[in-house]
């Protein structure tokens, strides 16, 4: 995305005139109908992939923690513009609100009336269809900044997971509100937000790290549940919509970056020299030093090639399921004639994707400035023969490792075709982002909605990571060289890892005090707590004892717990504030009665 700003910036005064298509658009139309009946003929004939795909249901923690961060985002973001409010929404700024309303009010600008309103009773409900913003009716300063404060609350719920449900839609009909007013201070960052907002409202992710679930499971332990109350599973189509949403969003921004400066790998050092975009003024001493050492030109190459190869972490993450399901004997299965129709309609598509390639190639490849120095019809060849052959042999080498190389064929899965690979280029290059040039939030949007991509077993893992210490020079395996022991010294301490010590819990053995104890091990997402029952422990009381120090009871008790319950984490720095140590051990105490 910064390369197409960059791009944009510096030629927009030289467009190249447009393609005329009007030849070949029927047959392009055409084929791509065929495509879409293809696609869906394949699901037709293996229905049980289809209900695979969208209609399973998974572990609700990895979208209960992207509400939480992306909503976090969210209000950042919103906080972040207050000191502009008065100037961009309301009538004493940039715009008077039938001047936004007729601009950028789309089809509501023939809905409503300052003088008369609606004409129709259901016209509210076509102005939620078109572009709205409630600003568009009213502007002044109070009724802006009172829009603005319930917005801000109805976020702060929803991070909570307070009536999420509720909470999530009005905090996406009044963050669109302000989004809508006026579209001139729009960057990437803020569309990506509102389209996974909108997608929040679809997906259940208040069943996890939420006080909605929170204070329904202590219902029910509280009521006599025998076990701890299980998280509910949530539909997975949401999520999925949301990977496939980030696939598309990365890959099309890689198709756009096609000027000379992505092929010369120019586009990167334009982009960090804006004045409007860098962050440090002294960082362009050390942009154009990276520049003629060839590190941005190839950081730039880089990341087009992995912005429109993005979608392969989407096959990937099919064919890790698709095997891992396969092994365990749960993957749906159909008869032959079924799987060899189902293969045909795929291998047609493949055609027909080759054929739009082709004439894509004809219209928009230009020898001047192209890889290759061929004619547009050489190059709607290539580009149609390589489309409709490179399926086959990535197919035939996948067939090959699997049967015959094991190992390679784990290797590709795990991180050719891994999250590792794809989700880790991209966590780097948008912090490279986030440290030279200034974007706002987009960085933090980027980065927040890549977690719909991990499961629950994924996420268990890292609260384990974070709950445990690094091994130490004793403990690890031992290398043969000295150099080697000081060189993978840091990944040595992210890959050897070992649990510390726990917590130990104390009790009064009556069911009340067990059944108020159970509640913090729904908290315990590291399990580092271990619980002991002790007579000698006041009903409904609780202590402590950390490793190598003395028990502690009471709000010290509860103060104890702040480090190893992440729910409790944003509660440390003011722990250090003398004087409210025991306010915070007694509220973490009283969550749990």
């Amino acid at each position: 995305m910064i390369g197409t700003l960059g791009t944009l910036a510096l030629f927009a005064a030289d467009k190249p005139p447009p393609v005329d298509v009007s030849a070949h658009l029927d047959p392009a139309t055409a084929a791509l109908w065929g495509m879409l009946a293809l696609a869906l003929g394949f699901f037709a004939l293996r229905p049980e992939l289809w209900r695979r795909l969208w209609l399973t249901q998974v572990d609700p923690r990895p979208a209960g923690l992207f509400r939480i961060v992306f909503g976090v985002v969210v209000l950042w973001t919103m906080v972040d513009l207050i000191p502009m409010a008065r100037f961009l929404f309301t009538d004493e700024g940039l715009w008077l609100p039938d001047m936004a309303r007729r601009n950028y009010g789309g089809e509501f600008r023939t809905l409503w009336d300052a003088g008369h309103g609606f004409e129709h009773w259901y016209d509210w409900l076509l102005a939620l269809y078109y572009r709205f913003s409630l600003f568009h009716i009213r502007a002044d300063p109070p009724f802006v900044y009172a829009v603005y404060g319930a917005m801000l609350v109805s976020v702060t719920m929803m991070i909570l997971g307070i009536k999420t449900r509720i909470s999530t839609i009005v905090s996406w009909f009044l963050v669109n509100s302000i989004y809508g007013y006026s579209p001139i201070f729009f960057s990437g960052g803020d569309t990506v937000m509102r389209v996974f907002l909108f997608l929040g409202i679809l997906t259940r992710w208040g069943e996890a790290y939420s006080l909605d679930t929170w204070w329904r499971r202590k219902r029910a332990l509280l009521a006599g549940a025998r076990e701890l109350p299980p998280l509910r599973l949530i539909p997975a189509w949401p999520l999925r919509i949301m990977m496939l949403q980030l696939a598309i969003i990365y890959c099309a921004t890689g198709a756009l970056k096609s000027g000379h400066t992505w092929m010369d790998g120019t586009a990167l050092f334009f982009a960090l020299n804006l004045d409007h975009f860098y962050r440090h003024p002294a960082q362009i001493q050390l942009v154009t030093f990276l520049q003629m050492i060839w590190a941005l030109p190839l950081a730039t190459w880089i990341t087009r090639i992995w912005e429109m190869s993005f979608p392969l972490a989407l096959l990937g993450a099919g064919l890790r399921a698709f095997e891992r399901e396969r092994s365990a004997g749960t993957w749906p299965l159909a008869p032959q004639w079924r799987r060899l129709a189902s293969y045909l309609c795929l291998a047609t598509l493949c055609v027909l994707v080759g054929y739009v390639a082709a004439l894509t190639a004809l219209y928009f490849y230009d020898p001047n400035i192209g890889p290759w120095r061929i004619s547009r019809e050489q190059a709607a060849a290539l580009f149609g023969a390589v489309s409709v052959a490179l399926p086959a042999v990535m197919l035939g080498i996948y067939l090959v490792l699997r049967r015959w190389r094991p190992r390679w064929h784990a290797f590709a899965l795990e991180w050719l075709l891994g999250k590792r690979l794809w989700l880790g280029v991209g966590v780097l290059m948008h912090l490279g982002i986030d440290l030279l040039m200034n974007v706002g939030t987009f960085v933090q949007v980027m980065l927040a909605v890549y977690i719909p991509w991990l499961s629950g077993a994924e996420l268990e893992r890292v609260w384990r990571t974070l709950m445990s210490r690094p091994q130490s020079l004793s403990e690890r395996p031992a290398h043969a060289k000295r150099w080697q022991m000081v060189l993978l010294a840091p990944i040595d301490r992210l890959r050897h890892r070992a649990p510390r010590a726990a917590y130990r819990v104390y009790h009064n053995p009556g069911e009340h005090s067990v059944r108020r104890a159970a509640l913090l091990r729904m908290w315990d997402l590291g399990e580092r707590l271990a619980f002991t029952a002790d007579p000698a422990v006041a009903p409904l009381r609780l202590c402590v004892e950390i490793p190598g120090q003395a028990r502690r009871c009471d709000a010290e008790a509860g103060r104890a717990l702040v480090p190893v319950l992440p729910g409790f984490w944003w509660m440390y720095p003011w722990c250090l504030v003398p004087g409210l140590s025991r306010a915070c051990g007694w509220l973490v105490l009283r969550t749990f009665r």
